[in-house]
């Protein structure tokens, strides 16, 4: 509990996979970027990553994956809801940016039960992590 009475919590992007890089077959890596959302109550923490450029990421199996990224996309005290929310887009010069499914996920109720591991897989064949053209993987710590 923090000295107001809320929880304070962290939410920290481990790593993100590329399932499709959404490039022709003979274009190996797209260049990404990508985009968070955290909202609690009249708080919304945004950020744009990476800082600077672009990742170059592949879909093939062996480099499609952007692993410690270790990212704090939030630091501050909780209600009892928060929605976490990721964007990505491959950039494109010669035709229109692509953009990746959105991943959206909402909170409610007591802030201890959200803490963990977020992950592809963790939650069965419909786990919200594991979107069709996407992973991602982050932790909910309390601070």
């Amino acid at each position: 509990m923090s000295q107001n009475g809320g929880t304070r919590i962290r939410v920290i992007l481990r790593w993100i996979q590329i399932k499709d890089n959404k490039e022709a077959m003979w274009d190996d890596e797209g260049e990404f970027r990508f985009r968070s959302k955290v909202t609690t109550g009249d708080v919304v923490k945004e950020l744009e990553f990476p800082e600077q450029g672009y990742w170059a990421i592949s879909d093939h199996p062996r480099r499609n994956k952007v692993d410690k990224i270790d990212k704090e996309l939030f630091d501050g005290e909780v209600g009892d809801t928060m929605v976490v929310e990721l964007f990505g887009v491959e950039l494109d010069q010669m035709s229109a940016n692509d953009e990746l499914e959105d991943y959206r996920r909402e909170y409610t109720g007591d802030p201890s039960t959200w803490v963990g591991r977020h992950q592809p897989t963790d939650e069965g064949s419909d786990d919200p992590e594991n979107m069709s053209d996407w992973r991602v993987c982050y932790d909910i710590e309390v601070v």
